[in-house]
């Protein structure tokens, strides 16, 4: 019989929630600010590099495509997603999810590199109290796909590894899921990612868990 999964750890942005729209169109207001021509943006191009890459490395790049300040496109980029993402939703079957493995019973764990502005906009959409506990920026664990937040929450909440499994929509949360030697999930709704990073399960809509779940009870 296959390894019963109801220890479910959570990315946040383009897993949990769409923010990935709005991220784009701050970056896209960050570059405009430091006086890039709106036809030299190619809106496409940053979320194909932030979503099989992530935005540090867009910041990198564009910086020195355009040849501008990164540390200024940095700070630019961060105002106005803070702003942005206030507006993102919970991705389509998302609640089901949630609510199905609550009702397992399991639990739910926040892995982001977002800060708690992650955990608010779970609160806004009554979300925040599937969840067990977090791990957001403000904790300064190194960024997956290193192992060390998992491990910390793992060894916190005495989870066996083979119960858990790593959710996410970019190669590096698989490769965090298979670094903590748990299973490991990719959701790639429109195809962007090419390297995979050799994920358990491969969906398009997050309400696609259920039923792999259930075949594992």
């Amino acid at each position: 019989m296959s390894n019963l999964i109801n220890q479910l750890f959570w990315d946040f942005d383009g897993t949990l929630f769409n923010t990935y729209p709005m991220m784009v169109q701050a970056f896209k207001q960050a570059l405009l600010e430091m006086d890039i021509d709106k036809i030299e943006i190619d809106e496409h191009e940053i979320y194909l590099t932030m979503r099989q890459h992530d935005v540090g490395t867009a910041i990198r790049r564009f910086a020195a495509f355009y040849g501008i300040d990164e540390a200024t496109l940095r700070k630019l980029n961060k105002r106005y997603q803070v702003k942005l993402v206030e507006d993102a939703q919970p991705f389509k079957g998302v609640f089901e999810v949630l609510d199905f493995v609550k009702g397992m019973p399991g639990n739910h764990y926040l892995l982001t590199h977002r800060d708690n502005q992650a955990k608010s906009l779970l609160k806004k959409f009554n979300l925040l109290t599937y969840f067990t506990d977090f791990v957001t920026s403000n904790q300064k664990f190194p960024r997956k796909p290193q192992p060390d937040s998992i491990n910390w929450l793992i060894d916190k909440h005495h989870i066996n590894r083979q119960n858990a499994i790593m959710i996410g929509d970019r190669k590096l949360d698989v490769q965090a899921g298979n670094n903590a030697n748990i299973a490991s999930c990719l959701f790639d709704p429109d195809g962007t990612i090419v390297e995979e990073g050799n994920p358990d399960i491969k969906i398009t809509e997050i309400d696609e868990l259920i039923p792999w779940l259930q075949k594992r009870v």
